[in-house]
């Protein structure tokens, strides 16, 4: 059985539900919302804000199980700073706003594609990092490179991809609970093979020493 390397998969299962979640809620919601594109951007940057609060929660975590938490700490900083500046210039021009977030869903992309090729070593793990690293990619560089997207149309692209981001974290946190368990499983199996081959050696020593005696 293939092991899960610790790095930002140690997090805690729970944590990549809550996120998938968020993001699929507001993905539908900003998706089938026919509100002004100021409110609906309002909304991304909140959804960033309680995005980055639950990283945070995931740094307290991996603090408290001594683990890295360099990886949290950075979405969380870019995240609760990416959503701040979405909620205090949401009367801006919205061209700035498309800017923001494709800049963030590049940095965003680049960094899951990152995790799917060095941090993890299970298929399925890679399959759903890899997919939502390329879709933010593909999706930054369609919106620099596009001149006639307007506003409201990048927010529903980008609600498209809030949806797609949702259910790779829920699939994902699903994946990541079975599999902290199996190797749970196998720690304990390992402990009691270890144990009953150390209690054979035990009783072997002893055979020895009687038949000197």
């Amino acid at each position: 059985m293939t092991r899960i390397k610790r790095k930002y998969i140690d997090s805690h299962w729970l944590i990549f539900v809550v996120e998938g979640v968020i993001a699929l809620l507001c993905g539908w919601y900003v998706m089938f919302n026919s509100r002004d594109t100021v409110d609906l951007v309002t909304v991304v940057g909140v959804m960033l804000l309680v995005l980055g609060l639950v990283e945070i929660v995931n740094v307290m975590h991996r603090e408290k199980i001594q683990a890295t938490w360099g990886i949290s700490l950075t979405a969380a900083v870019i995240e609760v700073s990416i959503g701040l500046l979405l909620v205090f210039t949401s009367q801006q021009n919205a061209f700035w706003h498309m800017i923001i977030l494709a800049v963030y869903t590049f940095v965003r992309g680049v960094c899951e594609l990152l995790l799917a090729f060095r941090s993890i070593d299970d298929r399925t793990d890679r399959f759903i990092w890899g997919l939502c690293g390329v879709c933010g990619v593909v999706l930054s560089f369609v919106v620099l490179n596009s001149g006639h997207l307007t506003a409201g149309t990048f927010v529903k692209v980008f609600a498209s991809y809030l949806v797609i981001l949702g259910v790779g974290n829920l699939l994902y946190g699903v994946h990541n609970r079975d599999r902290k368990l199996e190797d749970q499983e196998a720690r304990r199996l390992a402990r009691a093979k270890a144990k009953k081959s150390a209690k054979k050696r035990s009783n072997r020593g002893k055979s020895t020493v009687k038949k000197r005696k």
